[in-house]
């Protein structure tokens, strides 16, 4: 058979093409870091700006925080944002339970919850937790949906349990902690933080815990967070976590947790 010089030219890309050595794999595109920090502001004398120092220097691009208020003339969201940066319509929201000041002595302004990130806030939630006509105060529960880029995204919710220790008190925890498991079934992935005012050993715990949440302070982070008590909390479902801490400070009644995980 006659092979044309066209011919011999097809033949050689093709020994060529058999011989070169196969395309390189992409590299794995990098898993986003998601360090959130927990904290408990105590909100009524609460210093935003010192607050802001210790979130900068650990790292954290997830906040959630309890006992956080917006006053007229004292929006403590705002002030906090501002001072770490982060846009306040992108990157921040804030789940109000009730008035600010007592439940019998309302005050103008609401106090709550409130999540701020570096990643942008794709969705934004508030679930009411309980319906008291005064007192106590109401309970409530705030969410987002952060974009954790290249198509990753996750699901950051925090609240604030009532106190107490009378059986009333655990009594009406409970049934917000119920109204908390019931609201999320068994979705993943999630990280949901906060004041959850219950001991690890408390049945309240063992319940989350029971349905598939991860303590992840039982591992990473097994230190008081309140007095000589760990009653603050970072739970996940879908998320790997690689490392925890409680951080020594005196700015409020609690200890904030910091918790570094990936999606």
């Amino acid at each position: 058979m006659r092979v044309t010089r066209r011919g011999h030219l097809i033949i050689g890309l093709i020994l060529l093409a058999a011989a070169a050595p196969p395309p390189a794999h992409a590299a794995p595109r990098a898993k986003a870091p998601v360090v959130v920090l927990s904290w408990n502001i105590r909100g009524e004398n609460a210093d935003m700006k010192a607050i802001a120092k210790v979130i900068r220097d650990s790292g954290a691009n997830v906040v959630t925080l309890q006992e956080i208020h917006r006053r007229p003339g004292a929006d403590q969201v705002r002030q906090l944002a501002d001072e770490l940066g982060w846009d306040l319509t992108a990157n921040a929201h804030f789940g109000a339970g009730d008035d600010a000041g007592p439940c019998d002595a309302p005050q103008p302004g609401k106090a709550g919850n409130a999540i701020l990130s570096s990643y942008r806030i794709v969705e934004r939630v508030t679930i009411p937790l309980s319906g008291f006509a005064t007192c106590p105060v109401n309970r409530s529960m705030a969410g987002v949906r952060l974009d954790l880029g290249g198509g990753s995204q996750v699901r950051v919710f925090t609240t604030h349990l009532s106190p107490g220790l009378s059986r009333t008190s655990v009594k009406r925890r409970e049934a917000q902690a119920a109204r908390v498991r019931d609201y999320f079934g068994y979705r993943s992935p999630l990280i949901l933080t906060g004041d959850f005012n219950a001991l690890p050993s408390d049945p309240l715990s063992k319940r989350f815990r029971n349905v598939g949440w991860l303590d992840t302070g039982s591992k990473h982070a097994n230190k008081p967070t309140h007095g000589n008590a760990r009653i603050d909390y970072v739970y996940t479902r879908g998320m790997t976590t690689t490392s925890g801490s409680v951080l020594n400070t005196t700015l409020s009644d609690h200890r904030p947790i910091v918790m570094r995980m990936v999606r």
